[in-house]
């Protein structure tokens, strides 16, 4: 049997049409794929930033009780 154009015009149509579907859910998938390493590096991100917070903090409460410390010391000898 041989197709018409028509016939082949609506062929040719619905394949493009499911390509077209296709590439679309393929970019889909791809962005929640990005989003989700954005993500992931944002949340390591802020822990990183936290944990050095908390460093600076601790480094800060030690060199002030050595201060302290000194001056005691200091105070004692006198």
């Amino acid at each position: 049997m041989k197709q018409t154009d028509g016939e082949l015009a609506l062929s040719v149509a619905k394949k493009s049409m499911k390509i077209v579907i296709f590439i679309g859910m393929c970019a889909v998938v791809l962005l929640m794929i990005n989003i989700y390493v954005m993500m992931t590096q944002i949340t390591a991100s802020a822990q990183l930033s936290r944990k050095l917070y908390v460093l600076e903090q601790a480094l800060v409460q030690n060199q002030e009780d050595r201060l302290v410390e000194q001056a005691k010391s200091k105070s004692i000898k006198k």
